[in-house]
Formats: C-alpha cells, structure tokens, sequence
C-alpha cells in the first residue's frame, strides 16, 4: 500500500492489522489505539500528518515502524521535509481584535481539564471572530467537535512542543450549518451547578437513568454510556457521575440528537445530563 501524509489510520488498519501495535509503539499519546472504542473513534477520522501531531513526532517515525510492514511511502525523498502551513483566506483576513488566545498550557500542567473554559470563551466570539487555543499538542477531538458544528479550523505549528488552533464563528452566509452558533449552545453545555440541576429537575426522577462510571477504567464509561443512549426514551434522561469531561464521547455525539448538559465539579467529579432533542 502506498502511504501519504493524508492517508488515515483505518485504512492502515484495514491493510494490515499489526499497523495498530506498530503505531502505538511511536508515541504515548498513540497509544489509544490499543484501544478498540477509542480506535474506532480516532482511526477513521486522523490522518498520518494529525496522528503525528497527536503524538509529538514526526512522518519519519512512521515510516521506521511501517515500511518494515510492506508499506510504501509516496515521494519518501521529500516526505519528512518540513510543508509550509498557509493560513486560510479567513486566518489571513482577520485583525489580532477579532482573535482571541487562551493558552492552556497551565491548565493542562496542573492536572485539570479546560474545556469548560473553551467552550465558555468560544461562545462569547462573535460572529466572524475566532479563538486560538495555544497547547502541546493538537486537540483533534475538539477540532472535529467543533468542525460538525459548523465551525472552521486551522492548527499553526509553531514547534514540536507549541500548536496554535484557530477556531472561526463563520458568518452565517458562509456557514453550512446556518445555526451553528445556537446548535453548540443546545447540543453541548457547559453549566454552572444551578443551571445543570435545572436542566435535571425538568425530568420527573422515574425517567432519570443515573449512572457511576467513576470506577470503571477506559474504555469502560464509553462503553457503558452508549450502550445505554439508543435505548433512551425521548422523555428519558441519562444521569451520569463521571471522573473526566468524555471528550471523545461529546464527539462521537455531536451528530446525533442528543443535548449533552457537563457540571464539571472538580478534577474527578464530572456530571452529565444527557436526553434526546425532538
């Protein structure tokens, strides 16, 4: 099989299976492929030049773990030359007002989780604005949480240990999703304790489903929870005591008709409420 930078992951599966042991062995951040449910999600929606992002490495270091396995790397001269990134039309024509950066390398650092305060930052850009989240690494599954939504992206590589991720509120003339602002805002909410048990008493607790995942290790809590959704009635809520904000559950949600309402209480005390929207 001939190999790019753009090739996905689940078609090097799909090729030859001890692709999955051989990318894991990289890098620790690729080791989530060992895991099924978490190899479902990823595999399919990250390419080679993402997966290398992911795990802080390089084209090159694929090619050591996959050639030895028959595949063959288109242009393997040029491969592992640094491309230009280009900054898209809509990067290009916004001023340093209308970007906001939020670094969240600290927050990372002191073993919490900031994706409360992204959504939060995110959703008070205005239309035609964006937000740059500054990390270690490349948050794919945001990227992709966003992107459904309607949202564009761009990742800027500033070095191996510093990515730059522009998140654009398209104007709704431009956007595919014409409400992409509000669908955010009712699909995935990051609620203070107040509003979150509101959203909780609308359901009488004979149609609450309540959950503790707390204990299980990964994939566990993923697995349980969406077992439990299809089966959901629509005037049913699924209640679940979680350690960690799912961030691969809310993306593999985020085309369904589901509202997902997160109270993130500390480091290891995660709740959501989770129901069908009609």
């Amino acid at each position: 099989m001939v190999v790019t930078e753009d090739t996905r992951i689940s078609e090097l599966i799909k090729e030859n299976k001890e692709s999955i042991e051989a990318i894991a062995s990289i890098a620790k951040p690729l080791e989530k492929l060992k895991n099924p449910i978490l190899r479902k999600l990823m595999a399919s929606r990250v390419t080679l030049s993402e997966a290398a992002k992911i795990g802080n490495c390089t084209i090159g270091d694929f090619k050591g773990v996959l050639i030895p396995l028959g595949f063959t790397f288109l242009n393997s001269d040029l491969i592992d030359k640094p491309t230009e990134e280009r900054n898209p039309d809509w990067l290009n024509n916004l001023s340093r007002e209308q970007i906001v950066v939020f670094d969240v390398r600290a927050i990372l650092a002191s073993g919490q989780d900031p994706l409360k305060q992204i959504i939060k930052r995110f959703e008070k850009i205005p239309m035609g604005n964006a937000l740059c989240i500054v990390n270690s690494f490349v948050p794919i599954p945001l990227v992709r949480l966003l992107e459904k939504e309607g949202v564009k992206s761009f990742t800027k590589t500033i070095d191996k240990n510093e990515f730059h991720t522009f998140f654009f509120k398209v104007p709704p003339k431009e956007s595919i999703n014409q409400n992409a602002e509000s669908t955010v805002g009712e699909k995935l909410r990051m609620l203070d304790q107040d509003s979150f048990y509101l959203e909780y008493n609308k359901f009488p607790l004979s149609k609450i489903r309540e959950i503790d995942v707390r204990h299980l290790e990964m994939p566990g809590p993923m697995q349980t929870i969406l077992e439990i959704l299809p089966k959901l009635d629509n005037d049913e809520a699924l209640y679940i005591n979680h350690k960690r904000v799912p961030l691969y559950l809310l993306e593999e949600l985020a085309e369904d008709n589901f509202c997902v309402n997160i109270l993130n209480l500390s480091d290891k005390d995660v709740k959501l409420l989770i129901y069908r929207i009609s």
